[in-house]
């Protein structure tokens, strides 16, 4: 049985985290888009009106996967859309799975996230890491916009005891699978 990576990137940050923790998985990767391009007009508008876009489909074979992580950004406590589009769609697939982000990082912010998980799919997610780039964006860095992040970050990122315990769980699961 394999792990299967989800995945919503609007800048590309967590499409970059989400190859790499695909390497250290050894998982498969896919990216949840969709039909329209989004900007910061529509990210708004789905956020004031709670609404699900549409995404294209995604063709998963569920059976041949014993974890799906799915990641995505947190846009003001609230997961991406998208990605929220997914976890409705496919509530009744994800019975095993956690969930990683790379955002800025807000107090609360994960008890928030947990909850929106679990009123989606309808189990809770075994994990959720949270990367919080507020921990190494200097405040120029952040003066002058989406920030864009590095291999170099993402290396300091993982570092991060919750990485590696869930590192450690995968690997256990996968041997014994």
């Amino acid at each position: 049985m394999k792990t299967l990576i989800v995945y919503f990137s609007f800048s590309g940050n967590n499409e970059l985290l989400a190859k790499d923790v695909a390497k250290d998985l050894e998982a498969d990767l896919l990216q949840i888009t969709e039909p329209k391009k989004r900007g910061i007009f529509r990210i708004m508008l789905d956020m004031l009106f709670n609404r699900f876009p549409k995404i294209n489909e995604l063709n998963i074979l569920w059976d041949e996967y014993h974890h799906i992580v799915l990641m995505a950004p947190i846009w003001n406590y609230i997961i991406a859309h998208p990605m929220k589009t997914f976890i409705k769609k496919s509530k009744e697939d994800l019975k095993n799975y956690s969930f990683i982000t790379l955002c800025s990082g807000r107090d609360t912010q994960k008890e928030k996230i947990a909850a929106q998980l679990e009123k989606l799919a309808r189990y809770e997610p075994k994990v959720i890491i949270e990367f919080e780039t507020r921990t190494f964006i200097t405040p120029e860095q952040e003066s002058k916009g989406a920030y864009k992040v590095t291999q170099e970050d993402l290396t300091r990122l993982k570092k991060a005891d919750a990485y590696h315990n869930f590192l450690e769980t995968y690997i256990t699961k996968k041997e014994t699978a």
